[in-house]
């Protein structure tokens, strides 16, 4: 479609994700940056992040994205020596990873190459793309480890509060509303929160708008001022 889907979420498979058209803001736990076209992505098991497209961006949004299996990975990564790089990045994209390549080229014809191929050959495919992307020593890790280890997105409620907090931080939130949304007072919700995050709900709310500040300040194309970028956020 022309947007990709804005859904913040997670899940047991890793994520490898080829831009092939689009651009926007990329969230990964406590990350937010930019992504465009022939960005390359790895997103570890069960870390949160959402993709979402930039209204500015004329045409369709694209990207190849292969889930790959946590427990194969690390079945096959203990198989001989010639594996390690799989361990390697199965422990990097806890974090979540950018892969800074200027052979973008050459990973787009791959990726291409596994969208049409047979089940039986993807396999091989999606191992020959690890292993080219395992080589690259220009990598970008996104998500803080303090944020991710912290915050247990497996805690429903903490996982409602989460979602609702990055899809809604641009606009006015009120702490009684969100309280009431995990059906809890204020006084409870405050305790438990901070049980859960080391961080007031304040606190928490306001650091995901100072890092959307940030990225807006380091837009290389972009006119925002100080300001502009506060009231953005």
């Amino acid at each position: 479609g022309k947007e990709f889907l804005k859904l913040w979420h997670y899940h047991p498979e890793l994520e490898l994700v080829y831009i092939v058209s689009g651009k926007g803001t990329l969230y990964v736990g406590d990350f937010i940056g930019n992504f465009e076209s022939n960005n390359i992505f790895l997103i570890g098991s069960n870390v949160p992040h959402m993709f979402d497209s930039s209204k500015s961006f004329e045409g369709e949004s694209t990207s190849i994205v292969v889930h790959l299996n946590h427990d194969f990975l690390k079945k096959l990564s203990t198989l001989g020596e010639e594996f390690n790089y799989i361990n390697s990045l199965i422990l990097l994209s806890n974090r979540g990873l950018k892969f800074n390549t200027k052979e973008s080229e050459k990973f787009k014809n791959l990726f291409l190459e596994l969208s049409e191929t047979s089940p039986d050959e993807k396999v091989l495919q999606t191992l020959k793309i690890l292993y080219r992307l395992s080589l690259i020593e220009n990598l970008a890790k996104l998500g803080s480890i303090e944020w991710l280890e912290q915050i247990n997105m497996t805690d429903e409620r903490m996982n409602t509060i989460i979602e609702f907090v990055m899809m809604n931080f641009k606009n006015e939130i009120h702490l009684n509303e969100v309280a009431e949304m995990v059906a809890m007072n204020k006084t409870a919700f405050c305790r438990y929160f901070k049980h859960n995050t080391n961080k007031t709900f304040i606190n928490f709310l306001n650091g995901v708008r100072i890092n959307y500040a940030c990225k807006l300040l380091k837009e290389k194309n972009t006119s925002n001022s100080i300001s502009m970028a506060c009231y953005n956020s």
